[in-house]
């Protein structure tokens, strides 16, 4: 499991395998303030919403930060690929949210190859509340996807840890007395196909790449 970081879990006794993008959220708040007009991400992801699965044929790397689970490249770097004059903002914006949840994939693939199953996937917190990226997400990784609705689910998180660490609560189990479920998403079996698609030219992508994105890095300093 070279491809993911190992914490301490909260129960004692326990590993956390953990899956870390560098840029995720960050990535589609850039896309937003450098193309959005201005516009909230709801509006985006309208426009997104109007557009086809695999947004017309525009695959995204989305290393715009290098990355670190799990390819531990630094040198690498975003890339829109196959755009052509027809497609939108509401293409590019879309390939954006493919490309994270593709990113995702990309994690839980490796795990089911080193032999660690998924059970359930659930998402909280900044991009949980978009219907369009969560159903995406759902139909891309071809398995359920369960949101736990808040405004601070991660800080919920912190609070209990907090409370059983003083002796507020007797078992790890409590937290469901907390965690409030919102909307389930389906996969939808024809979107699951067309992104496999898409998902085997991302993960192609940047193998044919990396090898350039050291020289683009120095092009940086030009």
């Amino acid at each position: 499991l070279a491809e993911f970081y190992f914490d301490f879990h909260d129960i004692p006794g326990l590993t956390l395998t953990n899956g870390c993008m560098a840029a995720s959220g960050s990535l589609v708040r850039w896309f937003a303030a450098e193309f959005g007009g201005g516009r909230s991400l709801a509006e985006l992801d309208a426009e997104a919403a109007a557009t086809p699965v695999g947004s017309g044929g525009i695959v995204t790397l989305p290393y715009a930060l290098g990355e670190k689970t799990p390819i531990f490249d630094l040198e690498a770097r975003a890339v829109f690929a196959g755009v052509m004059l027809h497609h939108t903002r509401g293409h590019l914006y879309r390939s954006v949210l493919e490309a994270v949840s593709y990113g995702f994939a990309h994690h839980v693939d490796l795990l089911r190859a080193h032999g660690r199953p998924v059970r359930r996937i659930l998402a909280a917190d900044g991009g949980s509340r978009s219907a369009l990226w969560m159903q995406m997400t759902a139909d891309v990784l071809g398995e359920p996807l369960q949101v736990v609705t808040g405004t601070a689910a991660s800080a919920l998180g912190v609070a209990f840890v907090a409370g059983m660490s003083v002796g507020l609560f007797r078992d790890w189990n409590e937290i469901e007395r907390f965690a409030v479920r919102g909307p389930r998403y389906e996969p939808d079996a024809v979107a699951h196909q067309r992104y496999a698609s898409g998902y085997a030219i991302y993960r192609d992508l940047y193998l044919r790449l990396r090898t350039l994105f050291p020289e683009l890095r120095k092009l940086e300093g030009v």
